[in-house]
């Protein structure tokens, strides 16, 4: 079983794309074909290829998106598209479900990466089509759907850079992120922006740990999913169902008048964690980060 395209394919492949787009195709493919270079299980070599062929053809998408977001008269045709999109990132999931999870040939590392793409692409997908975009979109004013096509735009080319690098780097170590997307400026800001929110939650969180009132415990409520809707997509998807599942169970002990302490600390623990993780990002290496013990605003 191969993943097969859905329609307007050659259209997307023919549509006019900007020097840097189109370069960026050629690097992507120059990668990938590197990558599955390195494969010698045949097996194993037609998974990786089905799924990296595909994410790379997911930009193809993007960049018809984004080039469309300078042309308001073309709203709708992008919101088809995203649903294009939507139909094909849900294909390429059942694909990594069906074949590649169950597949004898994939070892533990490549299914726990596989298992993260997975994750993370569905969660963005959900976001993006049951929460936030096409809800009654078509009653709302144009600057409105503009902006929220934008939103998913950026989430989705956040959601799809992360997942082929991650999958690259399983084959080819050496890949670098940043130069192939040349996009290390951006990569510091939400780096930078990450450390930032981490550090904010981290103080609420052990502030209600001392003193676990309610008026702060629904504070922390409000923060951890303000942190979920926002800043955790720039964390590794690894990461993301931990977050998730440790918060769930913060909230819902709040919710339930449950004493809280226990959980804040250990969910207090995991935050510290992860921004240790953050702060060791290469693009951090020359900035001085957030130490997570000063202002809490």
């Amino acid at each position: 079983m191969e993943l097969q395209p859905v329609l307007l394919r050659d259209s997307a492949q023919t549509d006019q794309r900007s020097e840097e787009q189109h370069q960026l195709q050629l690097s992507l493919q120059q990668e990938v074909s590197s990558a599955l270079s390195q494969i010698d299980n045949p097996e194993l070599k037609v998974i990786a290829e089905n799924v990296l062929v595909e994410l790379a053809r997911f930009f193809d998408w993007l960049a018809r998106i984004d080039n469309n977001l300078h042309k308001l008269d073309t709203l709708l045709e992008s919101l088809s598209l995203l649903e294009i999109l939507q139909f094909e990132a849900h294909s390429l999931t059942e694909f990594i479900a069906t074949r590649a999870m169950t597949s004898p040939d994939v070892d533990d590392r490549l299914r726990g990466v596989l298992d993260g793409i997975t994750y993370g692409i569905n969660h963005d997908l959900r976001r993006i089509f049951e929460r936030e975009l096409l809800r009654s979109v078509t009653e709302q004013s144009t600057p409105v759907v503009y902006g929220k096509i934008l939103h998913a735009h950026g989430l989705l080319t956040n959601c799809f850079q992360q997942s082929i690098i991650t999958l690259l780097q399983v084959f080819n170590p050496s890949v670098d992120g940043a130069s192939l997307f040349n996009d290390s400026e951006s990569r510091l800001q939400q780096s930078l922006l990450l450390c930032q929110e981490l550090s904010s939650l981290m103080g609420i969180v052990r502030m209600a740990e001392s003193e676990p009132g309610p008026d702060l415990l629904r504070k922390v409520v409000d923060q951890i999913l303000e942190f979920r809707d926002g800043a955790m997509q720039y964390l590794m998807y690894k990461d993301w169902r931990g977050y998730e599942n440790l918060a769930l169970e913060v909230i819902s002990s709040i919710e339930d008048n449950i004493d809280p302490k226990a959980l804040l600390h250990r969910f207090l623990c995991y935050l510290e964690l992860l921004y240790g993780h953050v702060k060791m990002r290469a693009v951090l290496a020359n900035n001085f980060p957030f130490s997570g013990e000063g202002d809490d605003n």
